[in-house]
């Protein structure tokens, strides 16, 4: 008993410093993720720098997810490729995933609380306001709110194409100076 409470002490000290190397290495390259930070599956997360991910969220994958450059996640936000099988032999579900990835576009601002389910693809340029769930795909430049999340407005086209175009990117001007490499990062547990 003893040795097998001491097994997983040190998995989870080897974990812990492999999480730890992980966000080192993200950081230099333009990729902030505020602790605490739980994810199923590092080598799932496909990044493209620079990013922001906040305090205590949550990524449960078992497919990919994209993140794009230039994408700002909010604190406590949860996301998950997988759902449980409700139309299955068993109840209230069976013992089989419905598997599919989530695509976060470029210059994405998420909010605070937000959660977002399997298969979604939220559009360049898109805002989700805070608490929102985002159980269906998300417009380039929507902004989007409520459970479900629902379309309430846009961005203006012209003005975020000239803002984009003229390197206005709140995320690489903060990084300005810095080495951010513009090709996606494969976060890889070792």
């Amino acid at each position: 008993m003893i040795k097998e409470l001491l097994k997983g002490i040190y998995s989870n000290i080897v974990s812990y410093q492999s999480k730890k190397k992980i966000m080192k290495s993200l950081k230099r390259r333009g990729v902030e993720i505020n602790l605490p930070f739980y994810i199923h599956d590092y080598n799932r997360l496909i990044i493209s720098p620079p990013c922001y991910i906040g305090p205590d969220s949550w990524f449960v994958l078992r497919a990919n997810l994209y993140i794009g450059s230039g994408t700002i996640i909010g604190p406590r936000c949860r996301i998950h490729t997988s759902n449980h099988n409700w139309r299955g032999n068993m109840l209230p579900y069976d013992d089989k995933y419905i598997v599919k990835e989530v695509r976060i576009g470029n210059n994405v601002w998420i909010g605070a609380d937000v959660s977002i389910m399997p298969g979604v693809t939220i559009g360049d340029g898109a805002i989700v306001a805070a608490c929102a769930c985002v159980a269906k795909d998300v417009p380039p430049l929507a902004l989007v709110g409520g459970n479900p999340a629902k379309v309430i407005s846009y961005r203006d086209e012209q003005l975020y194409n000239k803002l984009v175009d003229s390197s206005q990117v709140y995320l690489l001007l903060k990084h300005k100076g810095e080495t951010v490499t513009d090709e996606s990062l494969r976060c890889v547990s070792e």
